[in-house]
């Protein structure tokens, strides 16, 4: 992510400052290096591709462009820290982690404005931040600012993976770069941050994704960011406690016709201990009252997508399809509050119940009453819960969820609340 602030302002990647590494985790794995890029294969007629326009002169094949689309249905990198109490990172991993906390939580309440941001009209870059902060603030997580510094390491990095997934020298999405390769700029989200002026102290996580080319930069914002929003661990990241963003996007060409871009988040406010090569705090950045609940999606939200996308690691690997996954979260300090779950319920709009499985970090399993599932790769943040529909959901349809639990014990249970999916 690009760093925002200058006074101490410390980034963080998309979910939580409490950055536990979760140790070799790959980030989201291109099915690239299993498809045919070569420049062998021609289209023989004008084709679009979701956007993708192919003629008898562009060197993809439509088999290649539909592949290539399929394998990068979601290529995000990212994930919260696990659930566990160790503060001393490990090895630099591809996701983002939370570490574990003693101290009180500390930071700001949640942002209802944010300045004007200095991005060009009709950029990419204004699309996914003004889709984001809409996004958050409905939410109620608050709105980050823009950081021009964490744009600058933000767009160093979709530079170097465009340069280098359209060359084959790396065939997935990396949060870390290889010096030597083309356009290197710093080895970690951190790192890149911290080159581009980022203060010392600021946590710095990351959320990156690729898809196929859009006809315009806003349609890709509009793709990056919802690749995001229909997942498990990479909602979690674009909607935990940082401040502020860095956004970075790379279009693709005729050659490669795949676009690149990366979400840098920085938290500074409160903030304690030292940061991750990636990695979100649990404690300072922008926080939720302790009495609060926050879900996605959101009251009202409408074109909601009907399925997950997929995401590596996979929160669900047992399942083909899964529906879009529905996320609830209160204010909780890594490996310190918890969030446990009495009931936990989707139904559509004729009453049905829809068929679900309920996530949860480790640590709340056993004072849940619900029937739930460990977060098989131990990446959920304390204090969240995920609804899973076993399959997609129905287009154009309205949606009740319920929720009732306990953080620490004490009883929490928003009212139910309604969304609509989008079209088929």
């Amino acid at each position: 992510m690009a760093n925002l602030g200058r006074p101490k302002i410390q980034r963080v990647r998309g979910i939580f400052e409490d950055a536990r590494r979760h140790s070799a985790v790959s980030c989201l794995r291109f099915a690239l290096s299993k498809m045919d890029l070569s420049r062998s294969h021609k289209a023989t007629a004008t084709t679009t591709y979701t956007g993708l326009r192919m003629n008898n002169k562009q060197t993809i094949s439509k088999m290649t462009a539909l592949a290539m689309t399929a394998a990068l249905s979601l290529a995000a990198c990212g994930g919260g820290g696990g659930d566990g109490g160790n503060t001393t990172p490990a090895a630099p991993a591809s996701g983002a982690s939370i570490p574990a906390v003693t101290q009180p939580t500390s930071g700001v309440s949640p942002q209802t404005s944010v300045p004007t941001p200095s991005y060009a009209a009709d950029s990419f870059q204004l699309a996914a931040f003004n889709q984001v902060n809409t996004y958050r603030k409905a939410m109620g997580v608050g709105m980050l600012s823009q950081d021009p510094v964490l744009d600058t390491s933000a767009q160093a990095h979709s530079l170097y993976m465009f340069s280098n997934l359209s060359t084959s020298v790396i065939t997935s999405l990396p949060h870390n770069e290889v010096a030597g390769n083309a356009n290197y700029y710093a080895e970690t989200p951190l790192l890149r941050a911290q080159k581009a002026g980022a203060s010392t102290s600021e946590f710095i996580g990351e959320n990156i994704a690729a898809g196929t080319s859009t006809a315009t930069p806003a349609a890709a914002a509009a793709d990056c960011i919802g690749q995001a929003l229909a997942s498990v661990y990479h909602l979690l990241d674009l909607t935990y406690t940082q401040q502020s963003i860095g956004l970075g996007y790379t279009p693709g060409t005729s050659a490669y016709p795949l676009y690149t871009c990366t979400s840098d988040f920085g938290t500074y406010t409160g903030v304690s201990g030292t940061a991750g090569s990636n990695s979100y705090s649990s404690v300072g950045g922008q926080q939720i009252a302790t009495s609060t609940v926050v879900h996605s999606p959101y009251t009202g939200e409408t074109g909601v997508a009907l399925a997950m996308r997929a995401e590596v690691p996979n929160p669900a690997s047992d399942l083909p399809i899964p529906g879009r996954p529905i996320l609830v979260r209160v204010n909780a300090q890594q490996g310190i509050d918890t969030l446990t779950v009495s009931a936990y319920t989707l139904t559509d709009s004729s009453g049905a119940a829809v068929p679900s499985r309920i996530l949860v970090p480790s640590s709340a399993m056993a004072g849940s009453t619900a029937t739930t599932v460990a977060d098989p790769n131990n990446l959920m943040p304390s204090g969240t819960a995920v609804l899973l529909p076993l399959q997609p959901l129905k287009g154009n349809t309205t949606y009740t969820v319920t929720f009732s639990g306990a953080r620490n014990g004490t009883p929490v249970s928003p009212p139910a609340w309604n969304f609509a999916t989008a079209a088929n």
